[in-house]
């Protein structure tokens, strides 16, 4: 029987994810957002997939912030759980600083500027066109050297990972990933609709 070849595309969308939007950034730019034109009711669920991103400003934690009003404002109430391990030591590990307070998620910490040491990650959200308050759930994943790295071969690549709650009736149709400070120098972002049967 003979194999024929297969649209990575074509596969993805026949399994009910579908790539929305890819935006690669290669000059600084202040943040990456995912409007109301791409965050609609067609899908349920979303992923945002990043690759290579790093800060214009050394130290710098990503964010991602959620808006029901496509970005007027970002002012949604969460909570989220944040934990790290160093990929090079097996004990240090633990729960990371992840403020509730702030209508943020915390998705990387302290990361390097340093362009060969960016970060690599994705991000679950899930049930974002829901009118219920406590259905809005987001997971994810995140690999890359903070800034007190000396380099991938030498130390101080962190794995990140944690989970949270967007806390409204309202349905999320805006998502901004930027930076505590500073612009995104570099990276590639690529939003997926999920559809949920």
């Amino acid at each position: 029987m003979a194999i024929s070849k297969i649209d990575a595309t074509t596969a993805l969308s026949n399994n009910g994810i579908t790539l929305l939007n890819t935006t690669t950034v290669s000059s600084a730019v202040a943040n990456v957002t995912f409007s109301s034109s791409l965050i609609t009711d067609t899908y349920m669920d979303y992923k945002i997939v990043f690759r290579n991103v790093s800060c214009a400003t050394d130290s710098q934690d990503l964010y991602l912030q959620p808006s029901i009003d496509n970005g007027s404002n970002y002012n949604l109430t969460i909570e989220q759980k944040k934990m790290y391990h160093e990929l090079k030591n097996t004990t240090a590990a633990g729960t990371a600083t992840s403020p509730n307070d702030e209508s943020r998620f915390y998705i990387m910490a302290a990361l390097s500027n340093v362009t060969s040491e960016g970060t690599n990650g994705v991000i679950e959200l899930v049930g974002l066109r829901q009118t219920t308050t406590t259905h809005k759930g987001i997971f994810w994943n995140s690999m890359g050297g903070i800034s007190i790295s000396t380099g991938h071969d030498s130390g101080n690549d962190y794995w990140w990972n944690g989970g949270g709650k967007i806390i409204t009736s309202s349905k999320v149709n805006n998502l901004k990933l930027v930076m505590e400070s500073g612009n995104i120098s570099q990276g590639t972002f690529s939003l997926y609709g999920i559809k949920s049967a």
